[in-house]
């Protein structure tokens, strides 16, 4: 009897053995494809069996950090390895977990070591530890609004993004990608492909919300960029064979919204991923990756001619641009603000969305500004739309009460939202033997007690600063090195949303 207990005990053992292979093999395929969809519940159970498998913590960590589930959740998981191997990999990620998690202090502290211990990331984590100092600052002036989740009839537990209204908030469109799409396909990365719906608001909210007609959602993937503020035309970029890297438009007749038409002229001659149209229909504002940007993707600006064409193609230039990728933009019903995202300027990580006000004298765009924390956090801002007052937007994001992944929410903007400039530069010194040196930036506002200090990276002396309109003197000081006082002015009129100002100390003697 012994024997047959201990023989069965073998047998299930086995089984179970195998069973555990057959889900490693599963979760390392779906994991080799980037399907961190499908491999995170398999690295969950994984994990469960054998918590302290290096291999599994490691995968779980980066599933976490590709997905919209709870990013926060790989912190512990990287914090475990980082204390089994000194690399420089799992650095940068756990500084990106904290990123994610507004822990923008310790987020430095680890994208240093990560710097440290290997150079393969180095422009990557110096600009990651930038968008912390950014994050640092931006969180201390939190705006004053109330988010608001569109609730069950509009989001589910699939991705539901990129919401756009006309002025008069008669109706949304949106992307999603929940599994009765048209064709019900799954793709490579886990996710089903995108389809366009609209929903219509009824006593405070949306109802009939329902997909686009197949004269615009197909198997393949279609997204809504943009509305224009009269409600007349979507804009969609397409992912299809027969066409990637192209914006289209349809226009919205009494019968709903009509067949795509690609943009015509010079728009669509590269790599286009979104675009904005003005009211008159005259004007648009599209992101591109072309030759002769000054980064990845940008804007670019271009204006219809009398045959109805699109004219010559414009960039918007280094105040809009950045050496990084820069998105989405979104035109006000009177064409006199911007809207966009931009993976540069003062990013507190990845995409945030700013805003730009034209200048109507020069024709010439302002400096953009941040819209702010915590319309904007570490992950990717990519859209938000506004209704005709301003006092509410619509925007994707996750957040706690979500159902799952990506949702739409309201936001409604209370009063008394701060302005304030984020200015960056480096202090460094008339003496190059002097390195690594401690030093502290103080700002005192006028007819205000309070004093601001920060404190720039000690090798390369880059700080960020986020102050409020006003006078201030700023005192730098440095153990051996002469202590400098400024004034500084924030102006309020015209403001200044950013601003770059470099320091040389000089040796005491």
């Amino acid at each position: 009897m012994k024997h047959f207990i201990c023989l069965f005990l073998v047998f299930i053992s086995g089984i179970a053995l195998l069973a555990q292979e057959d889900l490693e093999e599963k979760g390392k395929f779906c994991f080799s494809k980037k399907n961190y969809v499908d491999a995170l519940p398999i690295y969950k159970k994984l994990f469960e069996q054998e918590p302290d498998n290096i291999d599994y913590n490691y995968c779980l960590a980066v599933c976490y950090l590709n997905t919209f589930s709870n990013r926060e959740n790989a912190i512990s998981h990287l914090e475990y390895i980082s204390q089994k191997k000194n690399d420089s990999e799992i650095w940068y990620f756990l500084g990106l977990a904290y990123q994610y998690s507004n822990r923008f202090e310790d987020a430095i502290n680890v994208l240093e070591k990560s710097k440290l211990h290997g150079d393969k990331l180095a422009g990557i984590i110096e600009r990651q530890i930038e968008t912390c100092f950014n994050g640092k600052e931006l969180v201390k002036f939190p705006l004053d609004v109330t988010f608001q989740n569109l609730g069950k009839s509009i989001n589910t537990k699939y991705p539901d993004y990129f919401p756009f209204i006309p002025a008069d908030e008669s109706f949304m469109v949106f992307t999603s990608r929940r599994e009765e799409n048209v064709g019900s396909l799954k793709e490579l990365d886990g996710y089903y492909s995108s389809d366009i719906y609209i929903s219509y608001p009824k006593d405070g909210q949306w109802i009939n919300t329902k997909g686009l007609s197949p004269m615009i959602n197909t198997a393949y993937d279609e997204k809504a960029v943009d509305i224009s503020g009269t409600g007349k035309k979507m804009i969609v970029y397409l992912d299809r064979i027969d066409s990637l890297g192209n914006i289209y438009y349809s226009d919205n007749t009494k019968t709903g919204f009509q067949k795509i038409t690609r943009f015509n002229g010079d728009v669509n001659t590269a790599f286009e991923t979104s675009g904005s149209i003005s009211q008159d229909e005259n004007t648009l504002i599209f992101s591109s990756k072309r030759s002769g940007g000054l980064g990845g993707t940008d804007l670019y600006i271009a204006h219809k001619i009398p045959n109805g064409k699109w004219g010559t193609i414009q960039n918007l230039g280094p105040i809009i641009n950045t050496r990084y990728n820069e998105d989405f933009p979104h035109l006000s019903l009177d064409g006199k603000t911007l809207y966009f995202a931009s993976e540069g300027h003062s990013s507190m990580g990845g995409f945030d969305i700013f805003k730009t006000v034209l200048n109507e004298e020069k024709n010439t765009w302002l400096a953009p500004q941040n819209l702010g924390y915590p319309i904007n956090n570490a992950y990717d801002n990519m859209s938000i739309s506004f209704a005709g007052d301003s006092t509410q937007a619509y925007l994707s994001t996750v957040k706690e009460d979500g159902l799952g992944d990506l949702d739409l929410f309201k936001v409604k903007f209370n009063n008394g939202n701060k302005r304030y400039c984020i200015i960056t530069g480096k202090v460094t010194t008339n003496d190059t033997t002097e390195t690594n040196l401690k030093i502290t930036i103080l700002a005192a506002k006028d007819a205000s007690k309070e004093v601001l200090r920060y404190v720039p990276i000690k090798k390369s002396g880059k700080y960020v600063m986020a102050l409020e309109p006003g006078n201030y003197k700023i005192t730098i000081s440095s153990e051996n090195m002469k202590e400098t006082i400024i004034p500084l002015t924030i102006f309020d009129v015209p403001f200044q949303p950013e601003m770059t100002k470099d320091f040389i100390l000089s040796k005491a003697f």
